[in-house]
């Protein structure tokens, strides 16, 4: 009997300290895979909330010029900085740069104007699952487009919108489970 306390007292056996470290080992590996799919598709979502946020803007500035008879005015978009018409500052617009500036020195997951091309750069941080037709995903460019045509009824002269474009093709579609 007292053999038997004894060896119920030693603690753990080299076997059970193997078989919980691989345990561990496991769901570390289970989780931070599915933790890194939820991150980057948090920054998914991050992205396509900016660039809703940017294309309102610009659809108050439209109704703006159409309210006041001059939709024409449209095309002077196109060379402002959409980060400049958002009431509070982004927190994660880093400001304006130019040709001069390496884009790989910037931080990523930060927004940013090049103010000579007239682009909206994304750094990204996570790009496992982003393809990007030129480049390497590690950032996305944007471009405001106008786009114009005759209004059906040319007493009513022509229709003007201005669009947030991709300057690339993309797309960032995550899995929702490893099943």
């Amino acid at each position: 009997m007292v053999n038997a306390m004894r060896r119920n007292n030693r603690g753990f056996t080299l076997l059970e300290l193997v078989i919980s470290l691989l345990v561990i080992v496991i769901l570390y590996g289970v989780l931070s895979v599915y933790l890194g799919r939820i991150a980057e598709s948090a920054e998914r979502a991050a992205v396509q909330g900016m660039l809703g946020q940017l294309q309102a803007q610009i659809n108050i500035r439209m109704t703006k010029f159409y309210i006041e008879g001059r939709p024409e005015k449209a095309s002077a978009l196109l060379l402002e900085n959409p980060f400049d018409w958002i009431p509070s500052q982004a927190k994660l617009y880093a400001g304006e740069i130019n040709k001069n500036v390496n884009s790989t020195m910037l931080e990523k997951g930060f927004w940013y104007f090049d103010s000579d091309a007239n682009e909206l750069i994304y750094k990204t941080r996570r790009n496992t699952y982003l393809k990007v037709g030129e480049g390497d995903g590690s950032e996305l460019r944007f471009v405001l487009k106008l786009n114009h045509a005759m209004a059906d009824n040319p007493a009513n002269g022509a229709n003007y919108n201005v669009s947030v474009a991709p300057l690339w093709p993309y797309t960032w579609k995550i899995k929702a489970s490893s099943k």
